[in-house]
């Protein structure tokens, strides 16, 4: 069975990367899984599918990963329709949205420097109108989109090397 991370690194079925992360079922169990909850959780708690898609694409833009971000960026086209969400992160369109703002200066700096952040920052986004549960959200998105570039960095090498 296929995964996201298979799918990104373009691995295929019979494989060696493919058959050597199968060596370990519970971590592609479990790391599909983690895909699922983060993006398409049976409750949203205030962050909408959309505005996880965006905040993922607006990571995976940050570090420079072009896969991830077309991943995302796909992801996003089906949950934004007018394209607005996608257009504050590819800087083809503005939103005066406090809340989304926010949103995008605190994934902007967890990204770029996450020892950087201060309680303060949680503070600002609860101040524009994020819930507890959004927070944790948004944070849990910052930290898997993070460590999917890093997980694909690695396949990538070990691919360029198989």
């Amino acid at each position: 069975m296929n995964d996201v991370m298979d799918t990104l690194a373009g691995l295929q079925p019979g494989s060696p990367l493919f058959d050597l992360r199968r060596q370990r079922p519970d971590v592609v169990k479990h790391l599909q899984g983690s895909n699922s909850a983060i993006f398409s959780p049976q409750d949203d708690g205030g962050l909408t599918r959309a505005e996880r898609a965006a905040a993922a694409l607006r990571v995976a833009t940050l570090l420079r990963d072009d896969a991830l971000a077309e991943h995302y960026r796909i992801q996003l086209a089906a949950l934004d329709l007018t394209g607005t969400l996608a257009g504050t992160i590819e800087g083809t369109a503005r939103m005066t949205e406090p809340r989304w703002d926010a949103i995008l200066a605190h994934v902007d700096l967890v990204t770029r420097g996450p020892g950087s952040a201060e309680h303060k920052d949680i503070d600002n986004l609860l101040a524009a109108g994020l819930s507890s549960h959004a927070v944790v959200s948004l944070s849990q998105i910052v930290a898997y989109v993070n460590f999917q570039s890093r997980v694909l960095a690695g396949l990538r090498a070990l691919k360029g090397g198989a």
